[in-house]
């Protein structure tokens, strides 16, 4: 029957506070105080916080510095950690990201924190990724799996392997190629040469 009648003049004073929001801040904010209940305001001066009479900022997680990427490294080998690098990896893992509003009331900055490394840890390791759900087989497709003729060496295309050449031999190739193009252009214009003459003869 309390916690009833508690969240009811709560209820109430929010109601008034937010009646009293642009009449009178003043008197909005001292409601919001006696109403103790968590909501978008200051934590100091109980202002409404609007986009215009306050400043939100995020400060990041803790960078990992080069003592604490040994730290790490060792302790992906396997190695023994002291007590003094276990305590500093603890502090890495469990630093987390701050949100930092400032009213422009009271000029006081309201800090909330963020979830840390660990958690986020935790939370990967125990929820598998959506892609990887779905790539389960069916019976239907390990069927056609089973039934389908395996394709012979011979009827390939591509070789499995292709055989790498040399700078040398590529030179080589390369050199062989355009000769026999040269070759090939010179029987053209020799070609196209006679048939001329074989017309103007018969002329």
């Amino acid at each position: 029957m309390k916690t009833q009648l508690d969240e009811s003049a709560s209820n109430f004073l929010i109601q008034a506070s937010l009646l009293y929001k642009d009449t009178c801040p003043e008197l909005s904010r001292h409601l919001l105080h006696q109403s103790k209940s968590r909501l978008p305001v200051c934590p100091f001066c109980y202002q409404w916080l609007q986009p215009d009479n306050h400043r939100v900022r995020v400060r990041p997680k803790q960078r990992p510095t080069a003592r604490v990427q040994r730290l790490l490294r060792r302790q992906a080998q396997g190695k023994a950690l002291s007590l003094v690098q276990r305590d500093l990896l603890q502090r890495f893992y469990k630093s987390s990201s701050v949100l930092m509003a400032t009213c422009h009331t009271c000029n006081r900055t309201s800090r909330q924190k963020g979830m840390g490394r660990e958690f986020i840890m935790t939370l990967s390791r125990t929820h598998s990724t959506p892609g990887s759900s779905g790539k389960h087989k069916t019976p239907q497709s390990g069927s056609r799996s089973s039934t389908s003729t395996p394709k012979t060496g011979g009827k390939d295309k591509t070789p499995v392997s292709t055989p790498r050449l040399s700078p040398a031999a590529k030179g080589k190739n390369w050199v062989v190629q355009r000769l026999s193009k040269i070759l090939l252009r010179e029987d053209n214009q020799g070609k196209k040469k006679g048939g001329l003459k074989d017309f103007l003869s018969s002329l």
